[in-house]
């Protein structure tokens, strides 16, 4: 009874959600919906399944070119060496296993020395890096360091039941665990339980499992050595994370075959730089991607478009981008206009670029039925979209009513796909926004498990690839951009996504809440996909769903200038969310957080550098540099961006005192210079116009001047150095193609060094083609009183700190009365 009235319940809330945003067609469409995905699940039931078994017993091995072949009582092993430091684990029931397909790994095997050392219990496998430990009764496995110290835990109770693959692996006492894409919970994840799966929660609360993004990769710390496991499977499936038995991690996936990538540590950088070169790195975007967007679903008519933007320049408050949400198409048609809100696209897009904006639209992977519509039309001729096994069209209802969905893991489809841009590249866009794909059918839905998938020649289920579908979309629309746009920096953002999803975009957390629990949720949220690889990612500033108030929306505008992606979004029927839109003090603090989002934008885009060279998150947690400290592995409401600015913004209401951990080292107040010195905990005062950072000693930051958009041409910067010793570095290309590939780039290393007691240097080198248009005109020191100083053994004035610098410059001596 109560499952038939939480049915009817949900049916109810389903009809009055599409009543309020759609009408009444489309909401009846999707009430529909429900009674024909109980028909298709009896028109075409999916395989019977086998009752439970285990693998059971190593019973002989072999080694096979770069793997180890183990035959068990009940199926195969294949362990097989993709580098030292990642091993692949492949399991199947079966006799043989599958050829091997992924969407989310790129790296191809090396050539890795190893050797087996066997005896009658175990076999083990060792490389340079990393051990395997194989025991025989019942087969069962553990991976350790280089010294066969236990890292990870005991993976045992390796099986199938009923089609669904599954094993248990030991959790130590003290392990944290984090990554695994996108989930409302805090930083450490251990104790929670998890579904892995891609699904459209229409707006989610803390604690709501799963989201948008399904990323199966955890990295565990434990007695600060770090390891991470990738469980690459896109059907859907279970993580408990010790949540149902404290000791145990215990997996699910409802595949055929179990597969784990592991890569050994020892740091959490060595995992991330591994993890990222097996699944992908992030393209280095253009540089006025992260600049501050505006968008709003939506904003519905040009007038209002140029309204939004003569407000922000009037009101001098930067911005890049507005956005263009779905209602700028003709009755949700992808990749057309509605002409009587939008009567002249081009010269819009126009006028927007000539005040400096960008223009970013919306493209949704719904195709509505319609054979008067040319991608309908094109589609159906064309055969490019699912189908259901008896070879008929499958169809579901979505914003435009019944719609086809494309074929995303076909490479015609997706040639196809990505030519449709040509015209929105032709009216003017910059970039593209790709939405409900996990995919989404309206009720709350997705596709039937037997929709049919190409799968790159492999033919599949739908049910076998589900979280794939949003980041094979992505990749459609990416590469089409690349062809149409060869020369340029091309810049696409998902809602959904699986492991790999950074090779082709960014994405955000999608349809949160205006309220202090989501901000409280946010940095743990988008420092977790940073763990996972996908660190170019923001949230909706202010919120999606409900309505913020000044103090909340001024906290979170404030905290969103350092995060990577940096974007206000709320919803249709919700109070408006511009700037100016809570009064003067709230617009105040907007306009003084989004220009320092302009100055600081040399040092964030060498953090976006970093990420893509080597996976490094734009956004890390405090335990990323300092594992070994164990009271920093749970902090997740404060983190540093990049190298050296450590951020710990206020996400609780009329407060402005907050607690602030300090990393190893010494760190100074980026406001007023005071230094402290960590690990530590200190107070840090915090009215509603200040975000608590700290900057690194020795750090050396490029601040420029500030500017309405990237379109501005830039002005010489001013470099602040802070008294201390370590490496800093800027990157400098020209922001928009690809020639940096091409070695037309400037690096630049800054390291701080004491000389003696009194004498405190700057030294710098450079590398690389690129001339920029702009230098340092100036070096500022913090922390310390010039007695005098020298540029290249030339004495200059030295004026409140302020030290003139020539273009060509390498070293800056200062004289100081007494060391720091």
């Amino acid at each position: 009874m109560m499952e038939l009235i939480r049915k009817a319940r949900t049916t109810v809330q389903t009809l009055w959600r599409g009543l309020t945003f759609v009408g009444w067609r489309p909401a009846l469409l999707t009430v529909l919906y429900y009674l024909r995905l109980r028909y298709y699940a009896l028109r075409y039931p999916l395989p019977k399944r086998s009752h439970m078994h285990t693998i059971g017993h190593l019973q002989n091995w072999r080694q096979q070119d770069n793997a180890v072949l183990l035959q068990c009582t009940h199926g195969v092993v294949r362990i097989e060496m993709i580098t030292p430091a990642i091993v692949r684990l492949r399991m199947t029931a079966s006799d043989e296993l599958p050829p091997y397909f992924s969407y989310a790994t790129c790296l191809s095997p090396v050539a890795v020395p190893f050797r087996i050392i066997e005896d009658d219990d175990t076999l083990q496998v060792h490389t340079d890096a990393l051990q395997v430990h194989i025991r025989r009764h019942p087969l069962a496995f553990k991976f350790c360091d280089d010294r066969g110290q236990d890292v990870s835990g005991w993976v045992q109770d390796i099986g199938w039941e009923r089609g669904v693959g599954r094993w248990r692996q030991a959790l130590p006492a003290g392990m944290h665990l984090y990554g695994m894409g996108e989930r409302a919970f805090p930083l450490n994840l251990r104790g929670r339980q998890l579904t892995l799966t891609t699904r459209d929660p229409e707006v989610y609360e803390p604690g709501d499992d799963p989201l948008y993004i399904n990323v199966p990769f955890v990295m565990g710390l434990h007695e600060g050595v770090a390891f991470g496991m990738l469980f690459d499977s896109m059907a859907d499936g279970r993580m408990d994370l010790g949540a149902q038995q404290p000791d145990i991690l215990h997996y699910e996936t409802q595949n055929n075959e179990l597969r784990l990538d592991y890569m050994a540590g020892p740091e959490p950088a060595d995992v991330l730089q591994r993890y990222t070169a097996l699944t992908g790195r992030m393209n280095l975007p253009p540089l006025w991607v992260l600049g501050y967007h505006q968008s709003r679903w939506s904003y519905e008519s040009a007038d209002e478009i140029r309204e939004i933007a003569t407000q922000f320049r009037k009101r001098r408050i930067p911005c890049e981008a507005i956005h263009f949400d779905i209602d700028y198409m003709d009755c949700f048609r992808c990749f057309t206009w509605d002409r009587q809100a939008f009567p002249d696209p081009p010269a819009l897009l126009a006028e927007l670029h000539e005040q400096g904006f960008k223009a970013v639209s919306m493209v949704d992977p719904g195709i509505k039925v319609d054979p008067q519509y040319h991608v309908c039309a094109e589609g159906v001729a064309q055969d490019m979209f699912c189908k259901l096994p008896d070879g008929t069209l499958f169809h579901g209802p979505v914003w435009p009513g019944e719609c086809y969905f494309p074929d995303f893991t076909s490479p015609r489809v997706r040639r196809w796909w990505g030519g449709l841009y040509e015209g929105l590249l032709a009216d003017g866009f910059d970039g593209f926004w790709n939405d409900m794909n996990e995919p989404t059918v309206f009720s709350g839905s997705t596709f039937p498990a037997a929709v049919q998938h190409e799968l790159e020649g492999h033919g599949a289920r739908h049910d076998q690839v589900h979280s794939a579908y949003g980041m094979q979309m992505l990749r459609a629309t990416y590469e089409g951009l690349n062809q149409l746009r060869p020369h340029e920096r091309n810049w696409v953002f998902s809602r959904s996504g699986y492991a790999g999803i950074q090779r082709y975009g960014s994405s955000w957390t999608g349809d949160n809440i205006s309220d202090w629990d989501h901000l409280r949720l946010t940095p743990a949220m988008l420092m977790n996909l940073g763990l996972s690889g996908l660190s170019f990612t923001g949230a909706d500033i202010g919120g999606f769903g409900g309505n913020a108030e000044a103090e909340l929306f001024a906290r979170w505008i404030s905290m969103g200038a350092f995060t990577p992606f940096f974007r206000t979004h709320t919803a249709k029927h919700t109070a408006r969310q511009e700037p100016w839109s809570f009064g003067p003090q709230a617009e105040e603090v907007a306009r003084i957080y989004i220009s320092w989002r302009y100055r600081l934008l040399p040092y964030i885009y060498t953090a976006f550098w970093q990420c893509s060279r080597d996976g490094t998150p734009i956004m890390r947690p405090l335990l990323y540099d300092a594992p070994d400290q164990a009271q920093l592995w749970d902090v997740d409401d404060e983190w540093l961006l990049g190298d050296h600015l450590l951020v710990a913004p206020v996400l609780t209401p009329q407060t402005d005192v907050r607690t602030v951990h300090l990393p190893p080292g010494a760190w100074y107040d980026f406001w007023n210079d005071e230094r402290h010195s960590g690990p530590g905990i200190i107070p840090a005062f915090a009215p509603l116009d200040v975000v608590p950072l700290y900057v690194r000693a020795g750090a050396v930051l490029p601040i420029a001047p500030p500017r309405a958009s990237t379109a501005t041409p830039a002005q010489p910067y001013t470099l602040h150095a802070w008294a201390g010793e370590c490496d800093s570095w800027l990157y400098e290309d020209d922001g928009i193609s690809m020639d940096y590939r091409q070695g037309e780039y400037r690096l630049t290393h800054f390291s701080t060094r004491w000389s003696a007691p009194d004498r405190w240097h700057i030294h710098r080198t450079e590398q690389g083609a690129y001339q920029p248009s702009v230098h340092a005109a100036t070096l500022v020191v913090h922390g310390l009183d010039a007695a005098q100083a020298w540029v290249d053994g030339r004495p200059v004035t030295c004026d409140d700190g302020r030290i003139p610098l020539p273009a060509s410059w390498r070293d800056v001596e200062i004289q100081v009365p007494n060391k720091i």
